[in-house]
């Protein structure tokens, strides 16, 4: 049996990029709270990519910004994730 790949559309990609750059700051986390942070930011993530393939993000996120459903306060402290943030709102904005 043939297997196809999984085809993703931009946003989904972008959200997946999102994803790494998460899970990269993620193993650089000191202390119990922000490791449980950092894990509801992924999971948090992961909820993005799920609406991305349904195009259903808009909803999802409700009027708030990426940044505001994912954590600010996390993202903030966390810097090198806000590419990868600001390419998922350029491919959000573009559909």
């Amino acid at each position: 049996m043939e297997r196809h790949p999984r085809k993703r559309n931009p946003v989904g990609i972008a959200t997946g990029k999102l994803i790494l750059a998460i899970q990269k700051e993620c193993a650089g986390t000191v202390g119990e709270s922000d490791a449980m942070l950092a894990r509801r930011v992924l999971d948090r993530a992961h909820t993005l990519l799920q609406a991305s393939q349904s195009s259903s993000v808009a909803s999802l996120l409700d009027g708030r910004s990426v940044q505001e459903y994912l954590n600010a306060e996390w993202i903030a402290s966390h810097p090198s994730v806000k590419p990868s943030i600001e390419a998922l709102v350029s491919e959000l904005n573009a559909t």
